[in-house]
């Protein structure tokens, strides 16, 4: 049996308006495997956003089961925030960097919260992360000394940093123009496969659709595939 590092079935997220429902996710089942690139795309407010929230264990769903690694998300939160520290790494639109912390800090803070590994070979990784991403000569710099591009890749180190089984990118490329944008995302896919993890990655460019592996519609709540 194939082991899958993501798993939703039959997922249904659901929001009480007054008196009535209103259905954003409609039964919708996805597995991704180890390796594999998957994008999520759809119309706004078609329930995208709202799926990558379940998955990563930031929203709750209100029928179905999550499974992320080998760990069957469950109603008791307070497992949720070991869930995301150790088996999801998050892109956001925004790099989401914290201003007064260097580049190689900012990494380190992921190993403290972690506690995965020890210190040395936090560092090791860090390093090796930092070489692939091409951002080994800017390790001591602080964010007001990178460009947008290298901002995002430092995101995208940061988001590998914990070794998760997932990684969820939302629109990982809305502030980049389309040159950065798509080497943004050629870098997550070669993390992606050097370092054989699931990721899933929400965007609207659909310049950059050819470097995933599986692309997903979802429209009206429901989702299918597209390649």
């Amino acid at each position: 049996m194939t082991k899958y590092a993501l798993q939703l079935n039959n997922v249904s997220k659901v929001y009480q308006d007054g008196e009535n429902e209103n259905t954003v996710l409609d039964n919708i089942s996805l597995k991704v495997k180890p390796g594999e690139f998957v994008a999520i795309v759809g119309p706004s407010g078609s329930g995208k956003s709202t799926m990558l929230s379940i998955a990563g264990a930031l929203l709750s769903n209100t029928k179905g089961e999550v499974i992320i690694g080998d760990t069957l998300l469950d109603n008791n939160k307070k497992n949720w925030n070991l869930v995301r520290r150790e088996k999801i790494g998050f892109i956001f639109q925004s790099h989401q960097l914290i201003p007064y912390l260097n580049v190689g800090d900012q990494l380190n803070l992921i190993a403290k919260i972690s506690k995965k590994k020890n210190k040395k070979e936090f560092e090791v990784y860090a390093d090796e992360l930092l070489e692939d991403l091409g951002l080994l000569d800017s390790k001591n710099k602080y964010p007001n000394k990178l460009s947008g591009g290298e901002k995002q890749r430092v995101a995208i180190a940061r988001a590998f940093m914990n070794q998760p089984d997932v990684i969820l990118a939302d629109e990982p490329t809305a502030s980049l123009d389309g040159a950065r944008g798509r080497q943004v995302v050629e870098m997550i896919r070669k993390e992606v496969k050097k370092r054989n993890k699931a990721a899933i990655m929400v965007t609207h460019d659909e310049r950059i659709l050819d470097l995933v592996d599986i692309i997903y519609r979802i429209e009206n709540g429901k989702i299918q595939v597209c390649k």
